[in-house]
């Protein structure tokens, strides 16, 4: 009875570390790809090179664990292991230096890696390795338990540890407060290592000739078409995750839980795959396997645009295809496992295929596809493998007509798929005149109406439409989409008392910056007299801007453009030289469908007004469809004692006019009063005072601000 005790106790031991360890492994990646994401502008991408970091580290960990299982004794493994831990001890707490910043935005992939690097690394291999290194001693203690079932606990621990961060940490603790918690939290993973590893130290022997007799054993190998499969069905597993989120992202919005939703899916699928046979069952999941792919090309063909779909009908149709795919790839994947003997190993091809995946999606797909391809493809890719593992591992009841039957079925399926790829990357191409893929996302210049009078092109960045432009030579000079005279910032262009006097014949220019250039069609409020800076993070947007659209060169040398991301940008002009005394400051830089969160926060509105004269106006453009801003820059007012004023302008299509929401902020009461600005302020959103919201570099909370859905 004692021994029992002692068995179950030790059984606690592992569990309760391998938990630990879990949660701390996946809390640390949204809580990271946050504090990073306003130094790289916002980027999707920044979330899917995190990924591929976090990924490679997974790999490395596990590499860790299999080299350590097949050179060393248990005792060794112990001491080595803790000793390790102890060491890394030293480059808490993992908070990342304000010096890591990157200068230029010419290599942020890079610039990201290094600074995970150097902050979370070491750390994260160690974390990422315990696992593993626990199920193998696990199964040196317990001979007749499967260490399988700890994989499954593990994975319950990351879903947890994701998902209580949106939840429970992003709403009530700051990022440097995070950050500090989850160093602590890692001293304490340390001391429960310690644990299992030292009651391990003394109940199991050196077993050092049971490993020599194991290497003689070759009953059960697992051949060459196994791991080939595990590392494929792996990575066509990661492939599906990065690929939805970026898709996703790039026309939503890029924030921590659109990154969480997708990956503790994920997480789940391993749950559901690892923990027992009977959660996965072929004659289940394979024919939801067939209407999640119908249901993806269904969408792409018939909803090409996003415009008019609720944000979560969005998120259960792309989401719910990929869990399905996911779980398929992972269900296969582990009816191949092998036995507990090549444990080890099993991870590492695991982690290998993750991180190929990764490799796939952040530096192949980019050079292979001028859209995102690898979404569509993955999901032919999973009914192509998984149709391999069903006929190499059919069951022992299953009769030997249906794996092949089935095989066929989904071989012409994903044949039939891939000529919708075709059909799309095809329609991708239509009228288009130039399309540019980078870190940044996927921009297309469109040609419409060509040899009519309403002749124009439209600049997209993904499916977000950024500005377009007339051909005619007289309508090429309207200003147009978010911009048109009525608009908040035309208004602010046009009634600012400098716009007075220069009608009234006095020689005073405007001094206009803008974070954001799109097509650069503020331009047309340009006069010889103006001076207009634009910030612009990404390189293909200048010069598609410039090649394909007029607004800029019309303008002449009265435009400058500052490549990098605006804020960046902004605090480096003020510590060198001092505030640029803007008289209007406008911000329209988007990350997916909305501003990203580090140009809405308090600290950023207190740089946009240093850099305004005391009598200027801080244009802000809150038009998206999924998130209510208004609360937030209303706020802001309060906070920096501001006159503020809503104009919402309504679209017509034949002056290439979008409907378009701004909200002005200033201490110049006489233009809040003119009459002509008054006349075009647009009524404030029932109880918009209520919500207290207030953003900071420290701490943002987007789930508040959803629209109601």
């Amino acid at each position: 009875m004692v021994y029992i005790r002692i068995d179950k106790l030790l059984y606690m031991k592992f569990a309760i570390t391998t938990f630990i360890s879990a949660f701390l492994l996946f809390q640390v990646q949204p809580m990271l790809a946050k504090y990073i994401l306003p130094w790289f502008g916002g980027s999707p991408t920044v979330w899917s090179t995190c990924m591929l970091f976090f990924q490679f580290g997974l790999l490395i960990g596990y590499s860790y664990a299999h080299i350590l299982s097949k050179f060393f004794d248990s005792k060794k493994q112990v001491i080595i292991h803790f000793t390790i831990l102890i060491i890394s001890l030293l480059l808490m707490p993992i908070t990342p230096s304000e010096s890591l910043k990157p200068d230029s935005v010419s290599s942020p992939i890079w610039d990201i890696i290094i600074l995970l690097g150097s902050t979370v690394g070491f750390p994260y291999v160690m974390v990422s390795s315990t696992g593993p290194l626990l199920q193998h001693w696990f199964s040196k203690k317990f001979t007749d338990k499967s260490p399988y079932r700890l994989y499954a606990l593990s994975n319950l621990g990351s879903l947890l540890g994701l998902l209580s961060y949106p939840f429970l940490f992003e709403p009530n603790f700051g990022l440097y407060s995070q950050t500090i918690g989850w160093s602590i939290g890692y001293g304490v993973f340390i001391l429960f290592c310690g644990w299992s590893g030292i009651e391990l130290y003394k109940t199991v022997q050196n077993v050092s000739e049971k490993i020599k007799l194991e290497t003689k054993d070759n009953s059960n190998p697992i051949g060459f078409i196994k791991p080939i499969l595990w590392l494929c069905l792996s990575a066509i597993g990661s492939i599906l995750l990065l690929a939805t989120t970026n898709f996703v992202c790039q026309d939503v919005a890029v924030i921590p839980f659109l990154w969480i939703v997708p990956l503790a899916l994920y997480l789940i699928t391993f749950i559901i795959a690892f923990d027992s046979p009977r959660w996965y069952i072929r004659w289940i999941w394979m024919p939801l396997l067939f209407v999640a792919v119908c249901g993806v090309f269904y969408l792409l063909v018939e909803k090409p645009e996003f415009e008019g779909t609720k944000i979560v009908e969005l998120l259960v149709m792309y989401f719910g295809a990929m869990f399905v795919a996911t779980l398929v790839c992972h269900g296969e994947m582990v009816r191949l496992k092998p036995s507990s003997k090549h444990l080890t190993f099993f991870y590492i091809m695991v982690s290998l295929g993750g991180a190929l995946g990764g490799c796939f999606v952040t530096f192949v797909a980019p050079e292979l596809f001028v859209g995102f391809w690898e979404f569509p493809i993955a999901f032919v890719l999973t009914l192509i493998f998984s149709a391999i593992a069903f006929i190499l591992s059919p069951g022992a009841k299953t009769p030997k007509w249906i794996p092949y039957t089935v095989g066929a079925i989904m071989f012409t399926s994903a044949m039939y798929f891939n000529y919708h790829i075709l059909h799309f990357v095809s329609d991708f191409k239509d009228n288009v005149l130039e399309s540019r893929r980078n870190f940044y996302g996927v921009l297309r210049v469109l040609e419409t109406d060509k040899g009519s009078p309403s002749h124009y092109y439209k600049l997209y960045h993904g499916r977000i439409n950024h500005g377009m432009q007339f051909r005619d030579s007289v309508s090429q000079q309207w200003s147009t989409s978010y911009f048109s005279p009525h608009s908040g910032i035309g208004i602010a262009l046009r009634m600012h008392h400098k716009k007075e006097k220069q009608k009234a014949g006095i020689n005073e220019g405007m001094n206009v910056g803008m974070i954001g250039m799109g097509t650069g069609t503020v331009a047309t409020y340009c006069t010889p007299l103006d001076k207009h800076t634009y910030y612009e993070i990404n390189p293909e947007v200048d010069y598609l801007a410039k090649k394909y659209f007029t607004y800029l060169s019309n303008a002449g040398d009265n435009v400058n453009v500052v490549l990098g991301d605006g804020r960046i940008e902004l605090e480096r002009a003020f510590r060198t030289s001092g505030s640029k005394k803007f008289d209007v400051l406008a911000v329209d830089a988007f990350s997916g469908d909305a501003i990203p969160i580090h140009l809405l926060t308090k600290e950023a509105f207190q740089l946009y007004f240093n850099h305004l004269n005391e009598d200027g106006i801080l244009a802000i453009h809150i038009s998206n469809l999924y998130f209510e801003l208004e609360p937030l820059v209303y706020n802001m007012a309060g906070v920096f004692q501001t006159h503020i004023a809503k104009f919402k302008n309504k679209k017509d299509r034949s002056l290439g006019i979008k409907s378009a929401t701004w909200i002005l902020l200033t201490k110049n009461r006489a233009f809040m009063e003119h009459p002509r600005v008054k006349k075009h302020f647009a009524e404030w959103d029932e109880g918009v005072g209520t919500n207290p919201v207030i953003w900071t570099d420290d701490y943002s909370d987007v789930i508040t601000l959803l629209k109601k859905i």
